[in-house]
C-alpha cells in the first residue's frame, strides 16, 4: 500500500492506494484500488490528489516468497515504484517521499556481529533485499529532477496481530492456536531456530512512520533511518515463549521446507540516528507484543472451529 497526505493541519486529507483495500472509515480518507504497475492510473491519481507527503509501503515483502517468485518480486517492488516516482516528479514536485525499504538490505554486513547503522554499506543477499536497495537508488536518481524530499526508512522485523503466517512469529502462533482448538495434530513445524533477529512491535514501527511524516519538513533533503530495537533475539526464544503460554502440550519438528537458506546467523540494527532526529524509541514490551499475536491467532482459530 502507498499512503498519501495533503497538508498537515486540521483539514488534512489522507489517501491510500492498493490492489485490495477495506472501506474508508472517515470522510477525509480516500481509498483507491489502483495497482502501481498501472502507470496511467497511478499518474492520474497523483495529479488529482496532489499529495504533500507520500509513505510508500507497497511491496512483496516475504523473503521466502521472493526466492520462489523472483520475477514477480522485481516487477512489483521496482516497476511499481518507478511508476509512482515518475508521477510524483510530474504532479507533486514539492512533496516529501518516505520510502519504506528494509533492514534486509544490509545482508552480509550483519556478519560484523554488531548492530548496523546507516553508515554501514548495504550488502543484500536475496531477491527481496536487492529489490529494496535498487528501489532506494532508483528514487535518488528519479527524484533528483524535482524538489521532492526523500526519506528512506529501513525497518527491521516487525510483528503484530493479523500478520501473514509466511513470517516466523505468526507461523508459530498460528500452529499453537490451531493445536489448542483441536484443528490439527499436536505438532509445531519449525525451521532454523538458531538465527537471531531484531523484532519490533508493528505499533512502534507505525509510530516511527507517523513521527517522521510530522517531522519531515525539518529533515535533510536526503536522509536514511533504521527502525530497529538493537536487540538480536534467537528464534528459539519465540518458540520457548509460546510453549510456556500454550494450553496444551505439543511436539516440535524441524521441517525441511521451512529451512530457509541463510548465511546470516545474527542481524540487528542501530536506530540511534532516528532517536536523535525525532526522539523515537520502541515502547511495546516483547511479552506484550508476542502475546497479542498469540491472542489474535487464538481468535482466528476459534472462529474457524465455529465455522466448521
Amino acid at each position: 500500500m502507498a499512503a498519501f497526505t495533503r497538508s498537515l493541519g486540521p483539514g488534512d486529507a489522507l489517501a491510500g492506494l492498493g490492489s485490495s483495500l477495506p472501506p474508508a472509515s472517515h470522510a477525509q480518507i480516500t481509498l483507491a484500488r489502483i495497482n502501481l504497475l498501472d502507470g496511467s492510473a497511478t499518474a492520474n491519481f497523483i495529479a488529482e490528489f496532489r499529495p504533500t507527503h507520500i509513505l510508500h509501503l507497497a511491496a512483496l515483502s516475504s523473503v521466502q516468497q521472493s526466492l520462489r517468485c523472483a520475477a514477480e518480486t522485481w516487477r512489483s517492488n521496482v516497476l511499481g515504484l518507478l511508476n509512482l516516482a515518475e508521477a510524483v516528479v510530474t504532479h507533486a514536485k514539492d512533496a516529501t517521499f518516505l520510502f519504506v525499504s528494509s533492514g534486509e538490505v544490509y545482508g552480509r554486513a550483519f556478519l560484523s556481529g554488531v548492530p548496523v547503522d546507516e553508515t554501514t554499506r548495504p550488502w543484500p543477499t536475496n531477491t527481496y533485499s536487492r529489490t529494496k536497495l535498487v528501489g532506494e537508488e532508483l528514487l535518488v536518481d528519479t527524484l533528483a529532477s524535482a524538489d521532492v524530499k526523500l526519506v528512506t526508512l529501513r525497518p527491521f522485523n516487525h510483528i503484530g496481530p493479523g500478520q501473514d503466517e509466511r513470517f516466523v512469529v505468526p507461523s508459530f502462533a498460528g500452529q499453537v492456536a490451531r493445536i489448542e482448538a483441536g484443528l490439527g495434530p499436536p505438532v509445531v513445524s519449525v525451521g532454523d531456530l538458531s538465527a537471531k533477529r531484531d523484532f519490533l512491535d508493528v505499533s512502534d514501527v507505525v509510530a516511527a512512520y507517523v513521527a517522521l511524516v510530522q517531522a519531515s519538513d525539518g529533515l535533510p533533503d536526503r536522509s536514511t533511518f533504521n527502525i530497529a530495537s538493537g536487540i538480536a533475539r534467537p528464534i528459539s526464544d519465540i518458540l520457548d515463549y509460546l510453549t510456556s503460554k500454550a494450553r496444551v502440550p505439543f511436539e516440535v519438528r524441524v521441517a525441511g521446507d521451512r529451512l530457509r537458506p541463510s548465511e546470516i546467523p545474527t542481524a540487528s540494527g542501530d536506530a540511534s540516528a532516528l532517536t536523535a532526529a525525532i526522539g523515537w524509541r520502541p515502547k511495546v514490551s516483547w511479552d506484550d507484543s508476542i502475546t497479542s499475536v498469540l491472542d489474535d491467532a487464538r481468535s482466528r482459530s476459534l472462529s474457524m472451529k465455529e465455522q466448521n
